[in-house]
């Protein structure tokens, strides 16, 4: 372990070749084998905050083929990226616990995995750069099934990593609630799918240059309940892969309701630095505007993503009270500038689903369309660092025909700062003959 200072914003600790696990290689060889999965720690130095360090946890690019935990430097065109392990070191040195990742590359040859990732398991869109990579590389061409094998392991690879750090959190005396995955490239790739295929609980997804296959976003990406804001970037002359990837994870992510933001990197190719400037493309989440370059677009990022969570019962309450008192002001006091509203009810498996301030500002005033003497009583809520419940009975009679309505029910909530992000709705459905008919969406 040593310790250091970055660009004296504040000394850091390095713990390297941590072992988060092991990976079988060499397949379909005579010479099978296991080799250990290593990871770099990049660590603050000094008292940790009373919840622990929000995290960042990074993968390096190199087309399943190349670079290394601690060496990703490309070059194209006279423009090179910053490697992941300088993103670790910079942001470690901002008060953040940083894991650098390595995995294994598709040239060791790992087994398929107990059950395919990708939807579409026999094929490898634009796969010229991997091609391209591997004859750089003095490989030979590889097959279909080899490259599928490769690239699912480095995502599990990636998704495992990440589970080690969450499993072991007081070790770096971290906050899991505040852990966001991203990378580069490849890796970029890896953390997006770690997140949405294999459901790691990450607070927030960073892609520089990465995305998801079309069909695997529209898949996986859905409901929104828990789920990640994105943070992309394009470089306009990135590979071919590159923008439809990015593309795909945005607009599903949009759909869903999450936090996007996507800039773009105007005059770079695939390979771009830190300090590069960004124009924004497209958002969901307020802010973001200013942003200079892509280090600072990261940390505006992060610190809106990773903010702690500061919602009290007491709020909780005061949100309940505003229901029952149809007071639509109160209520959207309470609501984040990109909050999102599953409804109890609706065509999607979410419910009705309300995404911005004014659709989700229209959903809830609905409720007192539908029922205008709505209550909401017995109530009972509890928090769990960013997540929250309410638990109520609701009693009301429904406009449409009169009918008395009285049923059990609770809201899942989702925090950002001392905001609701995330409210999503849950009730009891009755099946009695008096009350079979409640199609109100009274919440």
């Amino acid at each position: 372990m040593r310790t250091t200072s970055i660009a004296s914003e504040g000394a850091i600790r390095v713990e390297r070749d941590i072992r988060y696990g092991e990976g079988a290689i060499g397949f379909g060889t005579d010479r099978p084998g296991i080799r250990a999965l290593l990871m770099d720690a990049y660590l603050p130095v000094g008292q940790p905050p009373v919840d622990g360090w929000p995290t960042l946890v990074m993968s390096h690019g190199g087309a399943y083929h190349r670079g290394a935990k601690d060496c990703d430097e490309f070059e194209q065109g006279g423009s090179q990226n910053t490697p992941v392990h300088e993103y670790c070191e910079r942001f470690a040195a901002r008060g953040y616990a940083c894991f650098s990742i390595g995995y294994r590359l598709t040239q060791e040859l790992p087994p398929p995995l107990e059950r395919s990732i990708k939807r579409d398991p026999l094929s490898v869109p634009h796969r010229e750069r991997t091609d391209w990579v591997r004859q750089l590389l003095g490989l030979p061409p590889a097959s279909v099934e080899e490259l599928v094998r490769g690239i699912e392991a480095v995502w599990a690879d990636v998704a495992n990593a990440f589970l080690f750090i969450h499993s072991n959190s007081a070790r770096w005396h971290i906050d899991r609630d505040r852990m966001a995955v991203g990378g580069f490239s490849a890796g970029a790739v890896a953390s997006a799918y770690s997140v949405f295929a294999c459901g790691v609980p990450a607070a927030a997804v960073i892609c520089l240059s990465g995305g998801m296959n079309q069909e695997d976003a529209d898949y996986y990406v859905h409901g929104g309940r828990g789920l990640p804001p994105v943070l992309l970037f394009t470089a306009e002359n990135d590979l071919p892969s590159t923008p439809p990837r990015a593309r795909a994870l945005e607009v599903a992510a949009a759909r869903a309701g999450l936090g996007v933001r996507h800039y773009r990197v105007p005059g770079k190719p695939h390979f771009y630095g830190r300090a590069s400037e960004v124009q924004l493309q497209g958002s969901t989440m307020p802010g973001g505007e200013l942003c200079s370059n892509v280090e600072t677009a990261m940390e505006q990022f992060l610190l809106k993503a990773l903010a702690p969570a500061n919602v009290s019962l007491d709020r909780l309450e005061s949100f309940a009270q505003a229901w029952s008192q149809h007071d639509i002001d109160a209520l959207m006091i309470h609501m984040a500038d990109d909050c999102v509203f599953h409804a109890s009810s609706g065509p999607d498996a979410s419910g009705t689903r309300y995404i911005g301030r004014d659709a989700v500002r229209a959903g809830f005033v609905k409720a007192w369309t539908d029922f205008p003497d709505a209550r909401w009583t017995r109530t009972r809520h509890f928090v769990v660092g960013r997540r929250g419940v309410s638990e109520w009975t609701f009693v009301g009679t429904r406009a449409s025909d009169g009918q008395r309505v009285e049923v059990d029910g609770c809201d899942l909530f989702t925090f950002q700062g001392d905001k609701v992000r995330v409210k999503d709705s849950w009730r009891k459905h009755r099946t009695l003959p008096a009350t079979a008919a409640l199609q109100g969406d009274f919440q």
